[in-house]
C-alpha cells in the first residue's frame, strides 16, 4: 500500500475513533539518538518535510522536543489574510498561537529552549511540544532528543553524560518506540555510543534503524559501502544512509524537496549498488513498512472490538425501535401483544423457571392453597366457652323439647363462625386482583416500555377493569357466605364412631366468677335475680354431652361450609374476574387508548436523541470496521 493510500485510510479510522471518544490507534514514537552534530536534526527535517529546527555548532538541542505529526485533510487556512495555505505549526506552551514560517518556528524552539534551559549549555528533561498540521503526515509522534556528549561545557554539571543517556533511555526504553540511531559516517561505527544505548533496550533489534550521515563528508578515497551492507555492525531493521545539507545549502535556503534530488543524484554516482536503498525517501519508506506492520498488528484487537461496539449499538437501537409512521397500527400490535402475553401467563404461567410463582400457578395458589388453608385451619370451638355454649343451649330451649341438641343453638353459635369467613374469603379476590396488577406489569410489551404515556394508560386501564370486576366478585363471594348462613342444614349428629376429630370448647367460669362477685355487692332483693343466672350455669352431665355434640356438629359443619365456600369462592373468581378480564382486554384496552395516539406515543425527550446519536455511532464504526478490513486486504 503506497504511503498516500495507508494515510487517507489510517486517518480516516482515527478521525472516526476522535469523533466517537475512543482512544487513536497507538502508532509507535520515533526516537532520533545521536551524538551532539552528527545531523539528528537534518534527518528529523526529512521526515517531516520542513527546514524549521534549530541549527549550530555544539549541543544545540538542550531538551527533547517532542514533533507531533497531525493529518488534516487538505483545506485552505488564511495566512496573513493574504496567502493560503494547508500546514501550520502550534506549540503546547503558545496554544493561542499559530506559525506558518519555517523561521519563526526555528526561533520560537530557540526561545523556549533559552527560557527551559537557560542560554548557556545546560540540558533539562522539561520538553517542548511541536504540533505540526498537514494533509502531507501521518499521525504520529517523533522526538528529537539531546545528543550524547563527552565533556561538560558551560553551567553543564560534571556528570553531563549520565544525565543525557538517563534521558534518552526514558524515551527509547518502550517497546512501542522505534529508535533512529544516528551516526557520522565520518566517526568509528562499531564503538556509537547510541548503537549500544539502542542495542541495551532493543537486543533483537526489532525496532532500530541506524541511520548513517555526513557520507559526502568523507575523506576522500574513503566511502561507507561497508557500513551501509552492515559489514561492520549488522543492524536488523537496516542501515540507511542519508545527505544532510551544508551550511552552503542552509545559506542558499535550498528547499527539502532539491535537496532529495541531489541526494538522489549523489547515491547513484557514488553508491549505484545500494542506490535504491539509501536516502531520506527510502528512510520514510523503511519507516513506512514498520508503521504498516505496527498496524496490522493492531487490527485484530481493534476489529474486535469494534464488532463488539457494533453489536452494543444494534442492541440499543433494537430496544429503542424505529420511530412510528403509523400509530394506530402501533397500538393494535402493543395491545395484542399485551393481552397475548396475559392469557399466556394466566394459562400456561411464565416462559422461564423462576423460584417465585406468577401469574396462573400464583392465582391457584391464592384460591386453593391459602383460602382452604385459612377456611379451614380455623378452632371454630375455641371461638367460644362452655358457658357461652350453656347460655345458648338454655336460650333455645322452647316448649317443645328437642330430641338431643336444638337447631337453635346450633344456629345461635354457628352464624358468627360462618359470617368471619368472609374476611378471608373477600381477602382472596384483593389477593387475586394485586396479582393481576403485577401479572399487568409484566406483560407489557418491550416496544410500548419507550413510551412512558402509553405504559401508565396500559396500567391505568387494566385497573379500572380490575375494579370493575372485582366488585363483582365480592359481592358474589359475600352472598356466598350470606346464602350460608341463612340456611344452616345439617342432616345428622356426629357420633363417636365418625373420624372427626374436633377442640373443645374454652373452660367456662369466668361467667360465673363475675356474677358471684357482683352478687357479693348487691342488696338482698337484687340477689334473687343473680342466683336466678347462676343458676342457669349449673352444668349436668346431660349438658355436658350435649355441649359435646355441639362441639362435634360445630367443628364438622364449619369444615364442610369452609371446604363449599372455597370451591364457590374459588370458581367465582376465576370465572368472573380472572377470565372476564383476560377475554376482554384486547377490545378495552383499544377502546380506551385509540382516542389519544398522539400524546400516548410521544416518546422521552432523550430516546429519540439517544437514537440518532447510537445510529450514527453504529454507521461510524461500520465505516470504521470497512476501512480496517481494506487495510488488512
Amino acid at each position: 500500500m503506497g504511503m498516500q493510500n495507508l494515510l487517507s485510510k489510517l486517518n480516516v479510522i482515527q478521525d472516526i475513533f476522535s469523533k466517537l471518544g475512543y482512544d487513536p490507534i497507538e502508532l509507535p514514537i520515533i526516537a532520533v539518538v545521536g551524538f551532539q552534530s552528527a545531523g539528528k536534526s537534518s534527518v528529523l527535517e526529512t521526515l517531516v518535510g520542513r527546514s524549521c529546527l534549530p541549527r549550530g555548532s555544539g549541543l544545540v538541542t538542550r531538551c527533547p522536543l517532542i514533533i507531533q505529526l497531525h493529518h488534516v485533510p487538505s483545506s485552505k487556512n488564511v495566512y496573513d489574510h493574504e496567502e493560503w495555505r494547508n500546514e501550520w505549526v502550534k506549540f503546547s506552551h503558545a496554544p493561542n498561537s499559530t506559525f506558518y514560517d519555517d523561521e519563526e518556528i526555528q526561533k520560537e524552539i530557540e526561545a523556549e529552549t533559552d527560557r527551559l534551559a537557560g542560554k548557556n549549555q545546560n540540558i533539562i528533561s522539561t520538553p517542548i511540544t511541536m504540533k505540526v498540521y498537514s494533509p502531507n503526515v501521518v499521525n504520529l509522534t517523533l522526538v528529537d532528543l539531546p545528543g550524547l556528549t563527552k565533556v561538560a561545557v558551560g553551567d553543564q554539571p560534571e556528570n553531563i553524560e549520565e544525565q543525557v543517556e538517563e534521558l534518552i533511555m526514558d524515551y527509547i526504553t518502550p517497546s512501542s518506540t522505534i529508535i533512529l540511531a544516528v551516526v557520522a559516517a565520518n566517526t568509528d561505527m562499531a564503538t556509537s555510543e547510541c548503537l549500544k544505548l539502542a542495542k541495551r533496550v532493543d537486543p533483537t533489534g526489532e525496532r532500530t534503524i541506524a541511520v548513517v550521515t555526513k557520507i559526502d563528508l568523507m575523506d576522500r578515497g574513503t566511502n561507507a559501502a561497508d557500513i551501509l551492507s552492515g559489514m561492520i555492525i549488522p543492524v536488523k531493521l537496516g542501515i540507511i544512509g542519508v545527505m544532510n545539507r551544508s551550511q552552503y545549502d542552509l545559506n542558499q535556503k535550498t528547499s527539502v524537496k532539491e535537496m532529495r534530488r541531489k541526494e538522489r543524484q549523489f547515491f547513484e554516482e557514488h553508491y549505484r549498488a545500494i542506490a535504491d536503498r539509501a536516502g531520506a525517501e527510502y528512510l520514510a519508506t523503511r519507516l513506512e513498512e514498520l508503521l504498516s506492520n505496527h498496524i496490522s498488528r493492531c487490527l485484530p484487537h481493534v476489529q474486535n472490538k469494534l464488532r463488539e461496539e457494533i453489536k452494543i449499538c444494534a442492541k440499543i437501537l433494537k430496544e429503542y425501535g424505529d420511530s412510528l409512521p403509523d400509530k394506530k397500527s402501533a397500538l393494535i400490535s402493543v395491545v395484542n401483544d399485551f393481552s397475548k402475553q396475559f392469557k399466556d401467563l394466566c394459562d400456561k404461567g411464565p416462559a422461564h423457571l423462576s423460584l417465585e410463582l406468577v401469574g396462573g400457578a400464583k392465582l391457584r395458589d391464592i384460591l386453593h392453597v391459602k383460602l382452604e388453608t385459612a377456611l379451614t385451619m380455623a378452632a371454630p370451638c375455641k371461638s367460644y366457652t362452655t358457658d357461652e355454649v350453656l347460655i345458648a343451649m338454655r336460650q333455645s330451649n322452647v316448649l317443645e323439647s328437642p330430641f338431643l341438641v336444638t337447631q337453635l343453638s346450633f344456629e345461635k353459635l354457628m352464624i358468627p363462625l360462618i359470617e368471619a369467613m368472609q374476611g378471608p374469603t373477600v381477602a382472596s379476590v384483593e389477593a387475586v386482583q394485586d396479582e393481576l396488577m403485577k401479572m399487568c406489569q409484566l406483560c407489557i410489551p418491550t416496544q410500548a416500555q419507550r413510551y412512558p404515556r402509553l405504559k401508565q394508560a396500559i396500567i391505568e386501564a387494566v385497573d379500572q377493569t380490575l375494579e370493575k370486576w372485582v366488585e363483582k366478585a365480592k359481592i358474589m363471594v359475600e352472598e356466598f357466605v350470606a346464602s350460608e348462613c341463612s340456611h344452616i342444614m345439617y342432616h345428622r349428629i356426629p357420633s363417636d364412631e365418625d373420624d372427626i376429630h374436633h377442640e373443645h370448647f374454652n373452660e367456662g367460669g369466668t361467667m360465673r366468677l363475675k356474677l358471684e362477685r357482683e352478687n357479693k355487692k348487691v342488696e338482698n332483693e337484687g340477689r334473687a335475680g343473680m342466683d336466678s343466672q347462676l343458676e342457669l350455669l349449673n352444668m349436668s352431665s346431660e349438658d355436658e354431652k350435649q355441649i359435646d355434640t355441639i362441639g362435634r356438629m360445630i367443628d364438622h359443619y364449619h369444615r364442610l361450609v369452609a371446604r363449599t365456600l372455597q370451591d364457590c369462592s374459588a370458581k367465582a373468581v376465576v370465572k368472573f374476574l380472572m377470565k372476564k378480564v383476560r377475554d376482554s382486554l384486547p377490545l378495552s384496552l383499544f377502546t380506551d387508548l385509540e382516542g389519544d395516539l398522539d400524546r400516548l406515543f410521544e416518546e422521552n425527550a432523550d430516546v429519540e436523541r439517544k437514537r440518532r446519536e447510537t445510529r450514527e455511532k453504529k454507521d461510524a464504526l461500520t465505516d470504521a470496521l470497512r476501512v480496517i478490513v481494506d487495510l488488512e486486504d
